[in-house]
């Protein structure tokens, strides 16, 4: 019943001239991000401390802060290449065997960057200087170098705790950054982050210049006025950075907002072009009413249901239609379907809509159906369903008035060759509004479920988790 394994007659199938789908790579259907390693977040901060020692005495302390960031970024090259010349072998030491899920619902809160620095400031001005200290040049050192020690803890602490607490792309299971990429412009989270560090790196250097200076100031006036130079330079320096704060956090904010998926359960992905009946025959699978996932680049709902076999949760959704065209010309939300199949544990189910209703042909219809077919019938239980079977005469119903004369006798003709095409592989008709051959495609749905459970449920074997680095 199924046409699945070793790539059967369906992926090859030819109807009047169809357009044989190249086979491609599966994971072509979501480009695929190597993290670009962060290696600056590992990196000492000599350099930084360098450029902070010298503000003191060359230019300005923001100057010297830019010139740290400039060395690190040299760093940052060179340890990229010494990465690039480290091989295999280091980039499968970064890459996790098993992968955590739910992370991206679970990325830090980021407070405005507003809010950060004023927070700063007010609470660095409320350090008084350690008690017993009788001399006014000693006393007014040790209290600037406190507010200035407390001052730059403020500023650079949560901006350290949000880079330490945005996952690593090659960190993230292959359906999340998936999602991460679909959601996110390219290269948008990653400069993100990379931007706050360089910012916190920068105010560390300012903090610890003046802090320094502070601590050897000549006399109380000396002391106040440094304190007073480098309040003023570290807010300005913030500010004139922080819009990396505020993107970052409407970034946790869109991944927050992101469907939760089931990565671990086993997913009946319905599969087809659009308007195919995709989001019918999830009613008909569901045994509840079906929720609708809502994802922030596209304004269409994600219906997913879900249904017990032997006490076992299993999940139906169905997926965005799919245009017959390259994936290069493909939209987000194509994508997000590709991304199902490629990253989850899914028995594919793709519906034929053979009523001439649907908007794509069925010419399209069945070169969507190889393309697919020659990417994940040898590695996914594989069901074909005509939908809309009371609609279709090569099935045993009756034309719809609304197509008429449309209909014509070739149309017919290649409605008959499909038919006894996929009804040769195993196809089912069915037709949800008049409840036709729903019974039956729940039964061979669940023989085929638990035919494939060790794969569906073992990830490790499963050979969509590999993330292919």
């Amino acid at each position: 019943m199924l046409a699945g394994g070793g790539g059967g007659g369906g992926g090859g199938g030819s109807v009047r001239g169809w357009r044989a789908a190249a086979s491609g790579d599966g994971s072509a259907a979501v480009s695929r991000v190597v993290g670009e390693g962060n290696a600056h977040n590992a990196k000492p901060m000599r350099a930084v401390k360098a450029g902070a020692v010298k503000a003191g005495t060359a230019g300005t302390a923001a100057e010297a802060a830019d010139a740290a960031e400039a060395r690190e970024q040299d760093d940052d090259d060179d340890a990229d290449a010494e990465g690039a010349a480290g091989g295999e072998a280091a980039r499968k030491k970064r890459v996790p065997s098993t992968f955590n899920t739910g992370i991206l619902m679970k990325v830090p809160n980021v407070a405005p960057a507003k809010d950060i620095v004023q927070s700063a400031l007010k609470r660095a001005s409320r350090v008084t200087p350690t008690k017993g200290l009788k001399d006014p040049t000693l006393k007014e050192r040790n209290r600037s170098a406190k507010q200035l020690d407390a001052l730059t803890t403020n500023l650079c602490k949560p901006l350290g705790e949000y880079v330490k607490g945005f996952p690593r792309l090659e960190r993230l299971h292959p359906f999340e950054r998936a999602l991460l990429e679909l959601t996110l412009r390219d290269g948008h989270y990653d400069a993100t982050l990379h931007q706050v560090d360089l910012l916190r790196k920068g105010m560390l250097g300012i903090g610890k210049g003046f802090t320094s200076r502070a601590a050897k100031a000549t006399g109380p006036q000396r002391a106040i006025a440094i304190r007073e130079e480098a309040f003023k330079e570290m807010e300005s320096y913030y500010n004139g950075r922080s819009q990396c704060v505020d993107d970052l956090k409407e970034i946790a904010k869109t991944l927050r907002r992101l469907p939760v998926a089931e990565l671990s359960t086993p997913t009946v992905a319905l599969v087809g072009a659009p308007n195919v009946g995709k989001s019918s025959l999830v009613r008909v699978l569901s045994s509840g009413t079906p929720e609708v996932q809502n994802y922030p680049f596209t304004t269409r709902g994600i219906k997913m249901g879900h249904f017990f076999i032997e006490e076992r949760r299993h999940v139906v959704t169905d997926t965005p239609g799919l245009l017959w065209r390259p994936d290069t010309d493909r939209n987000k939300i194509e994508r997000l379907a590709l991304a199902t199949l490629e990253h989850l544990p899914t028995c594919v189910v793709f519906v034929t809509d053979l009523t001439g209703l649907c908007g794509t042909s069925v010419e399209d219809q069945m070169s969507i159906r190889a393309d697919l077919h020659s990417r994940f019938a040898g590695r996914r239980p594989w069901l074909d369903v005509m939908s809309k079977s009371a609609l279709v005469p090569a099935l045993g119903g009756e034309l719809s008035p609304d197509i008429g004369e449309l209909f014509t006798a070739a149309d017919e003709e290649e409605a008959l060759h499909v038919v006894d095409m996929l009804t040769r592989e195993g196809a089912l008709a069915v037709s949800a509004g008049e409840d036709v051959g729903g019974e039956r495609l729940k039964g061979l749905i669940t023989e085929v479920l638990i035919k494939h459970r060790d794969t569906l449920e073992d990830s490790d074997t499963f050979k969509a988790y590999d993330p292919g680095f």
